[in-house]
């Protein structure tokens, strides 16, 4: 059995009886998930490699989806519906689910054209809003006082935190409800996690955030759920504080403790 804490604030997303089966495997890798997310918080997933953190982060905006033959069971609610539905828009999913990777991925073109590649998807073409919106996506990334002068250059000249710095930006810049972060920081010098991880907190005012990360100081410092899993299972979600400090689990407790991982 899993301890699920029932959240007090307004869910972002909820997942119910939740099982993710990928292609040519017999046994689901996640088995009867149920979690909340809470709207405007922090959640974090821990446990050791391979136990499903990151196969769960990319089922919220079904990036399974971009390999044949996977397949989801269960619900995964947003916005009032069942996202797992085959009718689902993945465009405009992902514009309201945005997904922030391990390695910053920059996009072969300018720091300007990075951010407002999204926006075009979208279908927005007046220049001066685009103009207006990649500032503010760039200020909101804290990133404006450092590019704001390079614009027309090559994202990739950027350092490795500053281009993590644009991908969230290029994000952000869709104005999406949920940003789903996978060990963001995980390639990054401690200067730029520690600016990574402020700006994650910042964000938090204005949409709800999904972290998986490897580093359980860093889900203690930035969450404000934590949940654990281990070997397809979600075996605790709970206020960050009192998962760490008095875990319900025995299991939670023995990875928290260095037993296992």
């Amino acid at each position: 059995m899993a301890t699920i804490i029932d959240i007090p604030e307004e869910k972002a997303i909820e997942v119910k009886n939740f099982e993710f089966t990928y292609a040519g495997v017999n046994e689901p890798n996640l088995k009867n998930i149920s979690m909340p997310i809470a709207k405007n918080k922090i959640t974090a997933l821990i446990g050791p490699s391979g136990c499903g953190k990151t196969t769960l982060l990319r089922s919220f905006n079904r990036m399974h989806d971009l390999y044949p033959g996977n397949t989801y069971k269960g619900e995964i609610l947003f916005e009032g519906r069942n996202i797992l539905e085959e009718k689902e828009d993945m465009i405009e999913l992902r514009t309201k689910i945005g997904m922030i990777f391990q390695k910053p991925t920059a996009f072969p073109m300018s720091i300007f054209d990075n951010v407002a590649y999204g926006m075009r998807l979208k279908g927005i073409k007046n220049k001066t809003e685009l103009k207006d919106r990649v500032e503010k996506a760039l200020q909101d990334a804290a990133i404006w006082n450092e590019t704001k002068d390079r614009l027309k250059h090559d994202a990739n000249g950027l350092s490795g935190g500053q281009q993590q710095r644009l991908c969230i930006a290029r994000a952000i810049a869709v104005e999406p409800e949920v940003l789903l972060f996978d060990e963001p920081t995980s390639a990054l010098d401690p200067i730029s996690t520690q600016g990574i991880e402020k700006l994650i907190i910042e964000l938090k005012e204005k949409m709800s955030i999904l972290i998986v990360t490897h580093n359980m100081q860093q889900a203690a410092r930035v969450s404000d759920y934590t949940g654990f899993m281990y070997l397809g299972d979600l075996v605790e979600l709970g206020k960050t504080e009192e998962l760490f400090i008095t875990p319900k689990e025995k299991l939670t407790e023995e990875y928290i403790t260095g037993k296992f991982g």
